[in-house]
């Protein structure tokens, strides 16, 4: 963990004493956002404030605020962003930053709005002054860069997120491992900030803290603009600073310097989270987020279900070249327990891309498809698999039984499937059994055992007549 050598005092005194100055060519109503362009090539200085406006509205528009939402604006700076989201949503906002003089000027725009739910307060986000679960949402903007101890100021956005919380935020990050003289000069200890952060790394730090992080952008492009047109707004009165932001064009093209943005969900328990449904997030993203860790979170509680299911498999169907299809692969856990016992003509298919990433670097799978299991899938043909084998994909929230007509089009006559399912969705789904009722297929067998150490499982074996 790289040591920060900048101070919060430093920081603080920097963003008091330039508070006039940035006003003068940047936004003269004190916000300091980068800008979010439609058109990149053809972006002009003057287009410079829409854009960082619409950057405020796509953050908006990603964070689920509304009215009932309580959002902790981390580095107000003077107001701006935090008075504009309760104008949007009637959201109630409590702004903190660490300059004194712009958390003055924020109360005094804050008295000018008495009918919106707005408090401003000098803080540091390393030691918030809010009780654990205080916030819906966590935003920030273009600061957490400054703070001395970054890791530290992402632990105290989680603490005071209530469970199923938004944190979505951007900041500068630094794809190259190595910083050269020229950047170090012109853009870290300019800016008084160590570069800690690739967009990959600040991902894997979120997921340590309990975070499942649903979106990213990459936004280089965007940040090189930025500063492009900054340094033409800063020339006349500023070309030292107007040179400085030359130099960050330098760094931002060399791989020196970033811009990333990251929506992030504080989820405790995942499982629930994904059975859960929400109108917020779909759930192809939802197992997008949570495909780095889900071998890690469910090796010992859940693997004994793909094993249970390979095995009644082989009591059916010994013969190892088999050609099988594992619909809704996911990391590939039952792919792996085929591999186990032999089998080595396999295919996958999964609703998220990021959890197939996972299953190919198993090395278990003859091939790895992305599709929606109730949708036809493209790369199957009528009666081309021996076994099919579903196993926890059937359940709430998930895939809907009508998938099992498509799957049974895929399956050879006498073939096998294989279907995995909580013993209570079975139980209580009608929809469930009237599909099976009207598949040609014959129960051979059906086992009950547990995941989770309590949780009743059942895999039904079907031939297919």
């Amino acid at each position: 963990m790289t040591q920060n050598k900048f101070s919060e005092a430093d920081t603080e005194a920097f963003y008091d004493g330039e508070d006039s100055l940035y006003r003068s060519f940047w936004d003269s109503e004190g916000s300091l956002h980068w800008g979010y362009f439609e058109n990149l090539t053809e972006a002009k200085a003057e287009h410079f404030i829409t854009a960082c406006k619409r950057w405020n509205e796509y953050m908006l528009s990603q964070s689920g605020i509304t009215k009932d939402s309580r959002v902790l604006d981390l580095g107000c700076g003077n107001g701006n962003t935090a008075i504009w989201l309760s104008q949007q949503t009637g959201c109630e906002v409590v702004g903190v930053d660490l300059s004194g003089i712009r958390i003055e000027n924020a109360k005094t725009k804050a008295h000018q709005h008495p009918s919106l739910r707005l408090e401003f307060q000098k803080a540091s986000a390393t030691n918030l002054p809010y009780e654990e679960g205080s916030f819906t949402h966590v935003w920030s903007q273009a600061t957490l860069y400054h703070v001395h101890d970054r890791h530290q100021a992402l632990r105290e956005a989680y603490r005071v997120l209530a469970e199923g919380g938004t944190f979505i935020f951007d900041d500068l990050i630094t794809p190259a491992q190595e910083i050269n003289e020229m950047a170090r000069k012109y853009v870290y200890d300019r800016l008084l900030f160590e570069p800690i952060f690739s967009l990959d790394s600040y991902k894997e730090f979120l997921r340590e803290l309990g975070f499942m992080v649903l979106a990213t952008k990459d936004l280089k492009e965007h940040l090189h603009k930025s500063y492009e047109l900054l340094s033409q707004l800063a020339l006349a009165k500023y070309p030292e600073l107007s040179a400085a932001y030359d130099k960050m064009c330098e760094a931002i093209k060399t791989n020196q310097l970033g811009w990333g943005y990251y929506s992030c969900e504080k989820v405790s328990d995942r499982l629930s989270w994904v059975y859960k449904n929400g109108e917020q997030h779909n759930l192809e993203e939802k197992y997008d987020a949570w495909a780095a860790v889900y071998d890690t979170d469910l090796d010992q509680p859940y693997r004994c279900s793909p094993i249970h299911s390979v095995n009644a498999l082989a009591k059916v169907l010994p013969y190892k070249d088999v050609t099988i299809l594992d619909a809704g692969a996911g990391t590939g856990m039952v792919g792996e327990a085929l591999a186990e016992l032999g089998y080595n003509n396999i295919i996958g298919v999964d609703l998220s891309e990021q959890m197939l990433e996972v299953a190919r670097k198993k090395q278990v799978y003859t091939a790895l498809y992305q599709g929606n299991l109730e949708e036809p899938l493209a790369f199957a043909s009528e009666a081309s698999y021996h076994a099919i084998l579903a196993v926890g994909v059937f359940t709430f929230g998930h895939a809907h039984p009508r998938a099992l007509k498509n799957l049974s089009s895929l399956l050879k006559t006498g073939g096998y499937f294989i279907l995995t399912v909580r013993a209570d969705y079975y139980d209580e789904s009608n929809s469930l059994h009237e599909v099976l009722q009207e598949l040609p297929w014959n129960l051979v067998s059906q086992e009950r055992f547990n995941i989770f150490e309590t949780e009743p499982m059942y895999v039904l074996v079907f031939q297919k007549s």
